[in-house]
């Protein structure tokens, strides 16, 4: 595969992504350690899985900027192994800190930048389903908690929604003002 505009452009919203999403998902976990002081295993479980996001998001986006090209298994590992380690958070941690819940948006946020509808659909939804898994594994069943958790999951499925729309709007609109006429 050749160094396209495309896999320029894509490298470019990898990185931006990376550039909020990953300092996001830090100050979550670290508050969410920090504030609400967890112990024993959970504690070991989440600093192990945030040094581990730290690694790998550190590692992935030096190699993005060094590749001459965005390679699509590469997102795509990249994507699942964030969503399993973001998981594995929600589920420990979110006894202790509930805001850390946000990190499941991430993925479906950064998915609607740079795909297409249906697969933010797919990615939001499935992350949907995660939340809803989790909460129900953790045994809270009150009426309040599962509107707390359906909320949730109606903002991520908005909230990408939006995002998609609003990111190939703004491609659609740099494109036409790149390929317009000079006077």
């Amino acid at each position: 595969m050749k160094n396209t505009p495309q896999t320029s452009y894509d490298t470019e919203l990898s990185i931006l992504i990376n550039k909020y999403a990953t300092p996001l998902a830090i100050l979550l976990t670290a508050l969410g350690i920090v504030l609400s002081q967890p112990t024993g295993a959970v504690r070991i479980i989440s600093l192990s899985l945030l040094v581990f996001g730290i690694v790998l998001n550190t590692v992935t986006l030096y190699a993005i900027k060094r590749s001459t090209e965005t390679k699509a298994w590469f997102m795509e590992l990249r994507m699942c192994l964030n969503l399993g380690v973001n998981t594995i958070l929600v589920y420990f941690l979110g006894a202790y800190w509930p805001p850390i819940w946000l990190l499941l948006a991430l993925t479906p946020v950064a998915t609607a930048v740079y795909s297409t509808r249906a697969q933010t659909l797919r990615v939001s939804g499935g992350v949907s389903f995660l939340l809803l898994v989790i909460h129900a594994a953790r045994r809270l069943n009150s009426p309040a908690e599962w509107g707390q958790q359906i909320a949730c999951v109606i903002f991520i499925l908005l909230l990408s929604l939006m995002i998609n729309e609003l990111a190939h709007a703004t491609k659609l609109s740099k494109t036409k003002w790149n390929s317009s006429p000079s006077p």
